[in-house]
């Protein structure tokens, strides 16, 4: 399967379960090691694991055919959430989580997304601000891990809840 450029994939598929596993490895192996923990949860998916997520993908190849960048997200019906989004370590600074990001958030851009970071991962928090999340709150979900919950909503969600004299609604 050698796709270039942007594209849906659909994670059920083996040889899309294994190229996302592949790059999901580097990814957070690098993530872990900026921030400074040994162990990551995405580091102990399996092929089989990713399968059954029920997360879409959609995913960056290069002119080679290979996964170097994915991002994945869920939708309950309300709120949009970005699952994870993931670049190969040798193709960080080239503006591919940006142009992943553009391609998710054209799906459904009226709506409210939602994404955590760990509050050390300032490169990821500075991507998602650049996209208009703002920082709600933090999540413990493990001893050294602190989750930065973002939120990122339409201009009209944010504009019905303030009234005309500035107070909120």
């Amino acid at each position: 399967m050698r796709m270039v450029g942007i594209h849906e994939r659909d994670i059920r598929d083996r040889e899309t379960a294994e190229a996302v596993w592949a790059l999901q490895h580097p990814a957070y192996r690098a993530e872990a090691s900026l921030i400074g923990v040994s162990e990551l949860p995405p580091l102990r998916d399996t092929v089989e694991t990713l399968q059954s997520c029920g997360e879409s993908f959609i995913g960056f190849g290069n002119e080679e055919g290979e996964l170097i960048g994915a991002v994945s997200y869920e939708n309950d019906g309300k709120t949009w959430t970005v699952c994870r989004l993931m670049v190969h370590p040798d193709h960080h600074r080239k503006g591919i989580g940006t142009r992943l990001m553009e391609s998710l958030l054209s799906i459904q851009e009226k709506k409210v997304w939602t994404v955590t970071a760990e509050v050390r991962n300032l490169p990821a928090i500075s991507l998602y601000e650049r996209f208009g999340f703002q920082g709600r709150d933090t999540i413990k979900p493990m001893p050294g891990i602190v989750l930065l919950r973002l939120v990122r909503e339409p201009e009209e969600a944010a504009e019905e809840r303030v009234s005309d004299d500035g107070n909120s609604t």
